[in-house]
């Protein structure tokens, strides 16, 4: 984990100040105008390029299952638009979501027959063995330096100093709420977490379901204890000293203290009901629903804004907080990692060209300009040429959690080891908010977890 780089802030700061700013004149926004001469030249040049060029076909295997919505909806609007650019160039998509997706991977790898491109996350758990297994063709990172990738974004994509991926976002932790249903039982957004508790408690005692997330998954449960504990440790780095056998979880009054934080908050019904079976659709939807108060999810939901699946009710009063503050953690301490990207397979026949759709990927007015404009999160690359004014006030609020950070989790813990670690993190959290354990135990399966590490 490490810190945020003062100049990081500084830039970030100047984001909400180019707010303002709508000169905007990316290629995008020329789709479905009138043809202009210019317009009519670009089509012309494309098809002449690839006229006489040699057919390429190459797979893309991507998580973002869907293709109709969201992020998914754009990565394949720039895939459609570089193969209308480039006629050669044939680009086969499949996509799962993340679980399946994972488990599918491995099949490709034992069999050498990793696809062109695919999607990859800066996680030791994910990225290390296919680095050291040499399935990932190293990239030139001078030939992204236009992309404009923020300091930082490309540290879990590469090993040894070198470059193996690139980040698609900048992925953190907040908590989403209903601004009415604080409003109308007279509730007050939470600044602390002695604060969430008793809002909890509150809400739960007027019928109301407190905090909704997708236990099932398992995976938000980790580094939503990575915020109770930085609050009681004022450090995101204690947690990496235990990883690197420097302390343990057991034994530690702050890791304990964040614990009982937890017990506490799901002793007092806290969490939305049967949430250890919810999963990711099912605890969104919850929320959009109107059915809970908070929703503990990551900033690409800041399409909840605009997602008219929800009624519009919701859609104006959806807001976003960081983590509630304690004595040692300020709100401005933020659980933050740059998550998924691209990566090339070593043994692509067409190695250029897949890098070729990389860099037109990255071009800043493609991905980070659609990603933001429309809501699907934040961009692991500088975005502030596109801020139109126009943005949602959810949007404004993560993007203002965003440039406040003084600090970062980095990676999450459960994708800090092996894939037996992983899961032996997960369950240990699940147990935990799941009332299943206690503090005490919770914290010697963590060290039981961390022990398959050495």
């Amino acid at each position: 984990m490490k810190k945020i780089w003062i100049t990081l802030v500084a830039m970030l700061m100047v984001f909400t100040v180019a707010a303002c700013s709508s000169g905007n004149s990316g290629t995008n926004e020329n789709k479905g105008t009138a043809k202009s001469p210019s317009n009519e030249a670009k089509e012309t040049n494309a098809a002449n390029k690839g006229k006489d060029a040699e057919p390429v076909t190459l797979k893309f295997f991507t998580a973002l299952a869907d293709r109709s919505n969201g992020a998914g909806k754009i990565e394949q609007a720039i895939i459609d638009s570089y193969m209308a650019e480039n006629p050669n160039v044939k680009i086969e998509v499949e996509a799962l979501q993340d679980e399946p997706y994972k488990a599918k991977i491995k099949v490709y790898a034992s069999t050498d027959a990793v696809p062109d491109i695919i999607q990859a996350w800066g996680q030791t758990s994910f990225i290390k063995p296919l680095i050291d297994n040499n399935m990932l063709l190293e990239l030139n990172e001078a030939e992204f330096e236009s992309s404009n990738f923020v300091p930082g974004a490309k540290d879990g994509f590469s090993q040894d100093g070198k470059l193996y991926g690139l980040p698609r976002g900048t992925d953190f932790l907040v908590i989403y709420y209903n601004k009415k249903l604080f409003d109308d039982n007279g509730l007050t957004v939470p600044t602390t977490t002695a604060e969430l508790l008793e809002v909890s408690k509150q809400l739960r005692a007027k019928g109301i379901n407190p905090i909704a997330t997708n236990a099932m998954e398992g995976w938000s449960l980790p580094i939503w204890f990575e915020y109770a504990a930085q609050r009681h440790t004022g450090d995101f780095n204690k947690m990496d000293a235990v990883l690197k056998g420097e302390g343990k979880f057991s034994g530690d009054a702050g890791f304990l203290s964040a614990a009982q934080d937890i017990a506490a908050l799901s002793d007092s019904k806290g969490l939305a009901d049967g949430f250890m079976t919810a999963d990711y659709g099912t605890s969104r939807n919850l929320f959009g629903q109107g059915q809970a108060a908070m929703y503990v999810m990551g900033n690409w939901e800041a399409g909840l804004a605009t997602d008219e699946n929800f009624p519009e009710e919701f859609r104006n009063n959806v807001g976003a907080i960081s983590y509630p503050a304690s004595d040692n953690g300020k709100a401005t301490d933020v659980a933050a990692w740059y998550g998924g990207g691209y990566s090339v397979s070593k043994n692509s026949k067409h190695p250029e060209e897949a890098v070729a759709f990389l860099k037109y990927f990255f071009a800043p007015e493609n991905w980070a300009k659609q990603v933001w404009e429309t809501g699907s999160g934040t961009p692991a690359q500088k975005f502030d040429q596109f801020l139109t004014g126009n943005e949602t006030a959810l949007q404004k609020q993560l993007v203002d959690i965003f440039s406040a950070m003084t600090s970062s989790s980095g990676t999450p813990v459960h994708d800090n080891g092996t894939d037996e670690f992983k899961t032996k993190v997960m369950e240990a959290h699940q147990k935990l908010f799941g009332k299943q354990i206690t503090p005490e135990q919770f914290l010697t399966e963590m060290d039981a977890a961390v022990a398959v590490l050495k």
